[in-house]
């Protein structure tokens, strides 16, 4: 399946497969390296939640999954819902946030194993990951919970050996060429080496998403006293 963007030049194609009898997988391959996939999957999974009330909609940076709640799916309209898709029209919103984030003993409890592990002081690698631009590439794994890329590879570290059943809302985490920000706390299994006073997702209000993918997103260092100040006021 094919569609055209009529206000941009560029294409995209699609594929659908059929994964059970009631769940799909869209892949996208677009014409144009410039257009952001993630953000792409994002908007159109949004496009197709307000065109059916009968599916539920996962993107992730690859894929979108499709659930249909009733049997059997009408894959026909689904197709037709994709190709009516106009990505021109969100092309141009440019989503930036800028996150403080406090590096500190009481907030990062894996930054010293991390140091050891990449036999790096605490303060380069802080300086490291707080001085890169990053862009959200999926939300997922816990609601609200945000996959950042690209981390640097000096940096980059593998996943805990054993992941934490709870994790404090706000912690900021990395694990191989990512890091993530556990928005609702919860369950998990990334090194955690800071934490941010701001709040970025809260379950009750759909207008709070601050992070969706294509955001980009810097950090900026806080002290503690300078989190406490901002958490006093969310």
């Amino acid at each position: 399946m094919a569609a055209k963007s009529s206000a941009m030049s560029f294409s995209f194609n699609t594929k659908l497969s059929v994964v059970a009898e009631d769940i799909l997988e869209l892949e996208v391959h677009i014409d144009d390296s410039n257009i952001n996939k993630s953000k792409f999957y994002w908007y159109l999974a949004e496009h197709l939640l307000q065109r059916q009330n009968d599916i539920e909609v996962i993107a992730s940076e690859e894929i979108i999954s499709i659930r249909s709640k009733v049997i059997p799916m009408d894959i026909e309209k689904i197709e037709t819902d994709v190709s009516s898709f106009e990505f021109s029209l969100i092309s141009q919103i440019d989503h930036r946030l800028e996150i403080p984030i406090c590096y500190e003993q009481t907030f990062s409890s894996d930054l010293k194993e991390v140091s050891n592990q990449l036999n790096l002081s605490t303060h380069e690698i802080i300086e490291i990951h707080s001085s890169a631009t990053y862009e959200v590439k999926a939300i997922g794994f816990t609601p609200g919970f945000s996959y950042l890329g690209d981390l640097d590879e000096k940096i980059s570290v593998p996943r805990l050996s054993k992941p934490r059943l709870k994790t404090s809302v706000g912690s900021v985490a990395i694990a191989n060429d990512r890091t993530g920000i556990y928005c609702l706390g919860g369950p998990g299994g990334w090194p955690i080496i800071g934490a941010t006073p701001m709040n970025l997702f809260n379950p009750d209000d759909n207008d709070s998403v601050k992070l969706i993918p294509g955001t980009k997103v810097t950090f900026k260092e806080i002290s503690i006293e300078e989190f406490r100040a901002i958490k006093s006021m969310e």
